[in-house]
């Protein structure tokens, strides 16, 4: 997304660089959130909301392309539009349900200290949530634009939120702002200076937050995070299931890139590449059978009475008893088609 052309409101390696990409930063205690990187598009003002939501619902067991989730963000948009993207304040919370997943929006109206933001996206990302942020861009790193206060005043830029390190134990709830915890997060390869995109961005909290001035220091950071308050973000917290019936599935791609790329300017998606999946099962007791749904629609996606409904899914496995606390699975889709994956005990309604 670049914001510089379009926002509906509502590393180098430097001394002192504040976010880089080989960070050395060092801290006791760590928590990961397993959100591989992916590369997104860059065409029709980018694809970076898009990305992260792909990368969070991989977390959950779901894929779909970068167009499909553009789609479902701006139903009837053409997306060479800047109104189709996918933006934190305006649609995020309305993908995330279309989408079939649980969302949590930071109220950014409420917002009185983008510490306060921090202190949220920690304790989202150390109770093993996807976060899905919005940063400032260097403009002069990006673009060499010489006025200071290029960009947009609250974000250009929307990432995944992949650890939190700090010196005091995470455990949850943490409800407190350290200048020297440690936030990292995946730019979805748009920094790549080398054409090898580094991907990973590490800063300590203190040293993240930038006013729009200080994110454009040409000695700067690539990246930071808006210090005036009303920051945008939000957490995805699991698969749209208010009976708890799914158990954890995870879901893996053979690559992290849809190649070839989307075209600047077009409507149509570009021709898809054969993909392959592997959809991961954590049985919480190897004593129960389950049922592994794959549905290729999310509007055929169920939100309860999984087992009922099992006609609106495409594929199913029986995972009986005493297999083991994971149960894999492997195909091969088009890297335009939709997987989504569900798992439930047998019994369940």
């Amino acid at each position: 997304m670049n914001q510089n052309l379009f926002r509906i409101s509502g590393t180098v390696p430097i001394i002192f660089l504040l976010c880089r990409a080989d960070p050395g930063f060092s801290a006791a205690y760590e928590r990961e959130i397993d959100l591989p990187p992916r590369l997104q598009w860059n065409a029709n003002y980018g694809y970076c909301g898009e990305n992260s939501f792909i990368s969070a619902g991989l977390f959950y067991g779901q894929y779909c392309s970068q167009y499909t989730a553009r789609s479902l963000a701006s139903p009837g948009v053409p997306q060479s539009r800047a109104s189709s993207q996918l933006l934190l304040g305006v649609n995020d919370v309305s993908t995330a349900a279309a989408m079939r997943l649980k969302a949590e929006a930071w109220d950014t109206s409420r917002e009185q200290s983008s510490n306060d933001f921090l202190i949220w996206v920690k304790e989202k990302a150390t109770a093993g949530v996807p976060v899905i942020i919005g940063v400032f861009t260097n403009e002069y790193l990006f673009y060499k634009n010489r006025n200071p206060s290029a960009g947009d005043p609250d974000y250009d830029h929307i990432v995944p939120v992949v650890r939190i390190r700090s010196m005091q134990p995470l455990v949850p709830p943490t409800r407190n702002f350290l200048s020297t915890d440690v936030l990292s997060f995946s730019d979805n390869g748009l920094w790549s200076p080398t054409k090898v995109p580094p991907y990973t961005f590490t800063a300590t909290f203190g040293q993240f937050l930038k006013s729009r001035r200080q994110a454009n220091d040409p000695k700067g950071p690539v990246y930071s995070l808006k210090s005036n308050a009303q920051n945008y973000g939000i957490a995805i917290t699991g698969v749209a299931d208010p009976n708890s019936d799914t158990i954890p599935v995870r879901l893996t791609t053979s690559t992290n890139a849809e190649v070839p790329a989307m075209k600047n300017g077009s409507n149509i998606p570009p021709v898809p590449l054969s993909l392959k999946l592997t959809a991961t099962v954590f049985i919480p007791d190897s004593s129960v059978p389950y049922t592994l749904y794959r549905y290729d629609n999310f509007a055929k996606v169920p939100d309860s009475n999984f087992n009922a409904h099992s006609g609106n899914a495409v594929q199913s496995w029986s995972i009986p008893p005493n297999s083991g606390n994971i149960f894999t699975v492997k195909l091969t889709i088009l890297s335009n088609e939709v997987a989504v994956f569900r798992a439930v005990p047998f019994a369940a309604p």
